[in-house]
């Protein structure tokens, strides 16, 4: 049976029942890794989502609270976002986050991302797991905008996890829409890679 990585309105903590070893058991909304997003969008709906994205290896699909289409969720009011390779017909599901926000509230962010980690431990207690502390985000290349993450690292090189990121007042200056804000993540492995190579 698939487990729901859920965030609950509140309590904002992870719910499982089981403990399982593969990261394809489990879903964010609903949906899992591997998935094709046809499966639960229309060609038409897929077009309506948000694609803010200038990559060449992936296509970003986000919906938001602001838009028709996230009625579909019900667990992460700020919305989702998923990743599919450039031009993959199927849209295979390689990348898929669901969002919370904090504005202006980093310490909240913590804790809560604290709390989420604390049920991912007890799920996934052999898994090898990784912290990164308030890091620069490269994204924001003024260097103002941090970003905490924990990641837990399967065997076969796909990620969940969490991350907390704060962005700077240059960077909101520009995107004002931005705000501080808990992500939960399930990554295969060939998106993870490409993360860390620079999403070149």
């Amino acid at each position: 049976m698939k487990k729901l990585l859920g965030i609950v309105v509140l309590g904002l903590f992870l719910s499982f029942n089981a403990n399982a070893d593969d990261i394809k058991d489990f879903q964010i909304e609903g949906i899992s890794l591997g998935d094709s997003a046809l499966d639960y969008f229309e060609k038409k709906e897929l077009k309506k989502l948000t694609r803010t994205n200038k990559s060449k290896v992936y296509d970003k699909y986000c919906s938001n609270e602001s838009q028709k289409i996230s009625q579909k969720f019900t667990t992460y009011e700020k919305g989702i976002c998923f990743y599919t390779k450039r031009n993959d017909k199927s849209y295979i599901i390689e990348s898929i986050a669901g969002f919370e926000d904090f504005p202006n509230n980093i310490a909240a962010c913590y804790n809560e991302q604290d709390n989420v980690d604390k049920e991912i431990r007890k799920l996934f207690p052999n898994t090898k797991r990784e912290v990164y502390d308030e890091y620069k985000n490269p994204i924001d290349r003024s260097g103002q905008s941090t970003e905490r993450d924990i990641v837990y690292v399967f065997n076969d090189g796909s990620e969940a996890g969490t991350a907390c990121l704060k962005w700077g007042k240059k960077w909101l200056k520009k995107n004002p829409k931005s705000s501080t804000h808990l992500q939960v993540f399930l990554d295969t492995k060939e998106y993870a890679k490409w993360l860390k190579d620079g999403m070149k």
